[in-house]
């Protein structure tokens, strides 16, 4: 394993770099006001895209020609979450076309764009990546829609992806982290009192679902994606907190490689942070955030000690709950996966 400090050192690079980056880019929905409603169905129902333009119709496309290319996205979406897209095109791209199948909608991503967000790619140099923002209304799996204009001005045939939805809890705080492949990377909220919310104390008080026989929790962290490399593919984690459970003072979001179960390919992730629908202001870092574990990342097996782990941003935050002590899963429902990943933390 690398030098603390190198590693420290490494990893800060990265998120300053990629924080810059993002904060060249405005969203769709940036010139509304909060309190009004997005007109764009694509907007409203399912996801919006930074520095795009929704249009009215159907999306441009040939039915018979060149391919847009290889296409890399996350296949399981969440409310609230989001995603890299990565487009490795044979030929140059003057400009991006992203729509869902049975919507009379479509956004437009300019090559400027596309050109810049190029640079952030963990893929290749020659790969166009965007990020796609799902909307916290998403309730179904729906089909994507992508296809491109070519320098030499001609359109490209249709690519089309099903999407999964995820079900996860939205809340009136929301921290959703998407990674682009099968790792295991790990989400870190830690609260104003101090408490650390991740794989092995998720937070939330515990009850019964009578109809489906489980227990769920009421908010906290509600998915942890491949555990110890048993891989579930659907590379996201979520943290919500209801508005009663949200404290008042600094929250700190944190990302690690807890088990890079291929160190042979890079992993892009990215870091978002709602309340109420709205990105939270953030007092360091950016929102969203978003950086690149690069190929030969080693693995980093901590529990709560953060150890090693990437702070990506800090917020502030109004709020009702009193201060929580940590909350403890009775061993009749506790997660199998987080008991073997914290005995491997402990070294056990």
């Amino acid at each position: 394993m690398k030098n603390f400090n190198q590693k420290v050192a490494f990893r800060s690079a990265t998120i300053l770099f990629f924080g810059a980056l993002l904060s060249m880019f405005t969203f769709v929905s940036c010139d509304k006001n909060e309190d009004e409603k997005p007109s764009s169905v694509l907007e409203q129902e399912y996801f919006s895209i930074q520095n795009a333009t929704v249009h009215q119709g159907a999306i441009p496309q040939l039915t018979s020609g060149s391919s847009i290319g290889s296409v890399t996205i996350n296949r399981n979406v969440l409310p609230g979450g989001s995603s890299f897209v990565s487009i490795n095109s044979a030929e140059t791209i003057s400009e991006i076309y992203v729509s869902v199948e049975g919507v009379n909608e479509y956004y437009s991503l300019t090559s400027l764009s596309a050109q810049a967000i190029t640079r952030a790619s963990a893929q290749s140099q020659a790969a166009s990546t965007f990020v796609i923002l799902f909307s916290q209304n998403l309730s179904i799996s729906f089909t994507i829609q992508i296809s491109a204009l070519l320098s030499n001005g001609t359109l490209t045939t249709l690519y089309t992806a099903p999407l999964h939805f995820v079900n996860a809890g939205t809340g009136a705080l929301q921290v959703s982290l998407s990674f682009d492949n099968d790792k295991d990377v790990d989400l870190y909220v830690v609260e104003p009192s101090g408490q650390v919310i991740y794989y092995g104390n998720r937070g939330g008080d515990l009850e019964y679902d009578e109809e489906t026989g489980e227990y769920y929790r009421t908010w906290g962290l509600d998915i942890d994606s491949n555990p110890s490399c048993s891989i579930d593919g659907i590379n996201n984690e979520n943290v919500y907190y209801s508005t009663e459970n949200i404290q008042s003072g600094k929250y700190e979001v944190w990302v690690n490689m807890y088990e890079n179960c291929d160190a042979s390919i890079a992993t892009n992730w990215i870091i978002r942070a709602t309340k109420e629908g709205a990105l939270v202001p953030v007092t360091l870092g950016q929102n969203p955030a978003s950086g690149v574990f690069p190929i030969g990342t080693p693995s980093n097996s901590i529990g709560a000690s953060l150890n090693g782990a990437l702070k990506v941003m800090e917020f502030n935050m109004q709020g009702t709950a009193q201060s929580t002590s940590a909350v403890m899963q009775s061993s009749t429902v506790i997660d199998p996966s987080a008991v073997m990943k914290l005995n491997k933390a402990a070294g056990r």
